[in-house]
């Protein structure tokens, strides 16, 4: 995702992804992509939002 977004150079995956599971996210009815996580289609639900972000395509 990150290689096709743009320069990952200097870009930490990692930690970008720590911060994001353990913040509150208004898409997500302001949950936190960790508790969402755990839900049943959890990961779906954080993959389809992740990938709108990437194309910017919000709906």
């Amino acid at each position: 995702m990150v290689d096709e977004s743009g320069d990952p150079t200097g870009f930490d995956a990692q930690a970008w992804l720590d911060h994001w599971l353990m913040g509150v996210v208004p898409a997500l009815g302001d949950r936190r992509p960790l508790d969402v996580l755990n839900e049943p289609g959890g990961l779906e639900v954080l993959r389809s939002l992740l990938l709108q972000a990437q194309y910017g395509a919000f709906s």
